[in-house]
């Protein structure tokens, strides 16, 4: 923990810096002011306060507010001792203000050790073994590229933290010789590659994830109807949790990620099937990819979103519904609205929730540009999210969403969770930390983070001609609203994603499925049904009424709805 420990010494000591210079942790952020941060703040604690001279009264404080929560929100004993060593660290934290600076990071370490301690008694952690993937961050900083399988990076895998909360965590690789046991790829194992998109059903026995070999770009066609060959792109797999049965769901020249199992048995998952190329692109041909679905055997494969531009990211709501993200680019501008949409399991009523607004004005800067992984917060209506960056990847900083709030095309139902990280590209500085969180309460999440240089400094050193900061790999977290974040893994070489507790949890209801898109089995089949009439005469309001037309056809014609792109 040392390390860790240091590295976050130093990113305090900036924000209380910046603080102090009153820009509160947001130096040059666009029509942003300390008020206004600290008014989106979801929690104040997680701020830089006045008063805070060091880190480790930042520490002292936030460890402070957690121990408040656990105590009266969560129903944990009163910690007398705890309370007790943290009075006496607050008490030296006076004492050590003129001393050295050795006394003052000596008085940080204990208040980290406290932190954690204190963290790890969370009630809510009810869990021992966290579910993630390991990959290397694409080589495509744009939010559709990302995933596309040519532009990753072999390495990485499926893994399953033991004992996460106690002193030795073991890591199980779920994939250590296991081999495919069907398909193009039978009998081979799933390395070199690159793995995305964890998942794991409600019964937390059967994981799902998205993998590639990565291999070479294609440009054309191929024979199977894809854009892209089958070894260049991205397909769904499924295996147990103890890594028995590993199999391989869906193949060809497409993109095939982000599944997500569905109350009713079904997988929602993202594919390029539904044909068609983004008209946002200039001369590159850069296919669409929306919400599909199929049988949890990888049978009956059919779209359930035919929208003209990309979505992302499903997952389902408490209340059923599949909540993910797309790009609206009707009537809007191409880098306006990518935000939270909802639709049914069948593909009914799909509908914004959130944010699916023109910019005008001001409004550019004071919104997040995109927001993805939407995550349902359980017991609560709220949702957790990423704010991310149009030209980025999926990263960025972790928003709490209130469609409860009045909204005013701004970010009046977005609460800031780690108000320490600006949004990327609509705010200075523009890091994509934070990534994939997955919540326990409202309060608690786990979640991907990493100390990752801002998007200025990188383009400020190549001008100067130098070589831009790398990347460092993204770590696993424990993260709270009041700002603690406690390291929980970490894997020097390579990125971590996607944290999810190992443990059943409650399904969602199963909603009326009406129409024959994405029909569970268990329903069995829809009765033929005949061609419906309806009067498009018929008189609003009643009287009078016009005179009976003639009968006719039309046809409904989807913007770019095929292969290819013109």
């Amino acid at each position: 923990m040392a390390a860790e420990w240091r590295d976050q010494f130093e990113e305090l000591q900036q924000r209380i810096a910046a603080r102090q210079e009153a820009a509160a942790a947001l130096k040059g952020a666009l029509s942003k002011t300390p008020a206004r941060i600290e008014a989106e703040a979801f929690r104040r604690d997680a701020l830089i306060h006045e008063r805070d001279r060091h880190p480790a009264d930042v520490v002292l404080r936030q460890v402070a507010a957690l121990l408040t929560h656990l105590e009266t929100e969560l129903g944990v004993d009163p910690q007398l001792a705890q309370r007790r060593r943290l009075h006496s660290l607050i008490a030296a934290g006076e004492r050590t203000l003129q001393a050295d600076g050795s006394a003052r990071y000596t008085l940080y370490t204990r208040a980290c050790r406290l932190r954690r301690e204190v963290a790890l008694a969370n009630p809510l952690l009810d869990f021992d073994r966290i579910l993630f993937a390991k990959h290397h961050r694409s080589k495509a900083d744009h939010m559709c590229d990302q995933y596309f399988g040519f532009n990753a990076r072999p390495g990485g895998g499926i893994y399953i933290l033991h004992d996460p909360f106690g002193p030795e965590p073991r890591l199980q690789d779920v994939l250590a010789d296991v081999v495919v046991a069907n398909g193009r790829l039978a009998g081979s194992r799933l390395k070199p590659g690159s793995f995305i998109s964890p998942e794991l059903s409600f019964d937390a026995r059967t994981i799902l994830f998205a993998y590639t070999e990565a291999g070479p770009r294609s440009l054309y066609r191929n024979r199977d109807g894809g854009w892209g060959r089958p070894e260049s792109c991205f397909h769904v797999f499924r295996v147990s949790v103890d890594g028995a049965e590993l199999r391989q769901l869906t193949d060809g020249g497409w993109n095939d990620f982000d599944p997500c199992f569905l109350p009713n048995g079904r997988i929602v998952f993202i594919s390029e099937r539904r044909g068609g190329f983004g008209r946002c692109h200039g001369r590159r041909h850069v296919p669409t990819y929306t919400l599909h679905t199929m049988n949890s055997d990888g049978s009956d494969l059919v779209p359930l979103s035919f929208h003209e531009t990309n979505e992302w990211h499903p997952s389902v709501a408490n209340d059923g519904r599949i909540i993910y993200t797309r790009w609206d680019y009707v009537d809007r501008g191409s880098n306006e609205a990518h935000h939270p949409w909802a639709v049914m399991p069948d593909g009914r009523n799909p509908r914004a929730i959130h944010g699916n607004y023109r910019f005008e004005g001001k409004v550019w800067p004071s919104r997040a540009r995109m927001e993805l992984d939407y995550r349902a917060i359980p017991g609560s209506t709220r949702f957790v999210a990423t704010a991310a960056a149009h030209h980025g990847q999926a990263y960025g900083s972790l928003i709490v969403l209130d469609t409860a709030l009045g909204e005013t095309e701004t970010e009046s139902q977005l609460r800031r969770l780690t108000p320490d990280v600006p949004g990327p590209e609509n705010e200075s500085p523009w890091r994509e930390a934070y990534g994939t969180a997955w919540p326990l309460s409202e309060d608690h999440h786990l979640c991907v983070y990493a100390r990752v240089p801002s998007k200025e400094a990188m383009r400020a050193a190549r001008k100067a001609g130098q070589k831009a900061p790398a990347y460092p790999p993204y770590k696993l977290y424990l993260l709270d609203s009041f700002g603690n974040k406690v390291l929980l893994y970490a894997d020097p070489d390579i990125a971590c994603l996607g944290p999810i507790p190992v443990r059943p949890r409650p399904i969602p209801p199963v909603l009326p499925h009406l129409t024959d898109v994405g029909r569970p089995p268990a329903l069995g089949h829809r009765a033929g049904r005949s061609p419906q009439a309806q009067d498009v005469n018929r008189p609003y309001p009643v009287s009078p009424r016009p005179a009976q037309g003639e009968t006719g056809v039309f046809a409904c014609v989807n913007v770019y709805d095929g292969l290819l792109p013109w």
